[in-house]
């Protein structure tokens, strides 16, 4: 696979964070149900900006909406996962798309859509408050280098924060993203 450079491996979290290849990582990939990995997620996120597929046999819909709600852009059932499908949500992941497996993500959408959201907003539509602090500072005309000395983020974060944002909010652009969420009171 031409898109990965490198592999690394951990056995727990723990390890994970002493691994310093954690922090250059582009992509994690996760079993949430080992010790700690919940809160794995969004930790590395904000660490590395990496982005974070969770692969577990633990589907349950509980599980599945913790994993995603933390942060992981992706989710895949190690029981049915190939090496094309690792593959596919490797890339997919690596190009900024979201990776569901099939039949999980039916059960997803059949419960969004019974529940509703309790904002009234779609889910996709609400910002984390990073998303929120990294767009609000684009919104008052910083530019991204600005933006990372300010949160004390590297350049790399914010762009895939932003990046994240404009995938989210369905936009083309990060100054269409800023509109969308100026105009619909996420900042």
């Amino acid at each position: 696979m031409d898109e990965v450079a490198s592999v690394s491996h951990a056995g727990s979290v723990r390890e994970a964070w002493e691994d310093r290849a954690l922090f250059d990582s582009e992509l994690v990939i996760l079993d949430q149900s080992i010790d700690g990995g919940l809160d794995f997620i969004g930790a590395v996120r904000e660490a590395s900006g990496a982005r974070v597929i969770v692969c577990t046999s633990d589907c349950d819909q509980d599980s599945v909406m913790a994993g995603l709600q933390s942060g992981a852009v992706g989710f895949l059932r190690k029981d049915t996962l190939t090496t094309d499908g690792l593959s596919a949500a490797v890339t997919a992941a690596a190009n900024g798309t979201g990776v569901v497996t099939p039949d999980l993500l039916g059960n997803l959408m059949r419960t969004i859509s019974a529940n509703g959201s309790d904002d009234g907003k779609p889910p996709a539509s609400r910002l984390t408050d990073r998303e929120q602090q990294v767009l609000g500072l684009i919104a008052d005309g910083h530019p991204t280098r600005e933006v990372a000395q300010q949160l004390c983020y590297s350049e790399r974060t914010v762009k895939n924060v932003l990046h994240d944002v404009v995938t989210k909010l369905n936009a083309r652009s990060r100054s269409q993203a800023v509109a969308h969420a100026v105009r619909e009171g996420l900042i």
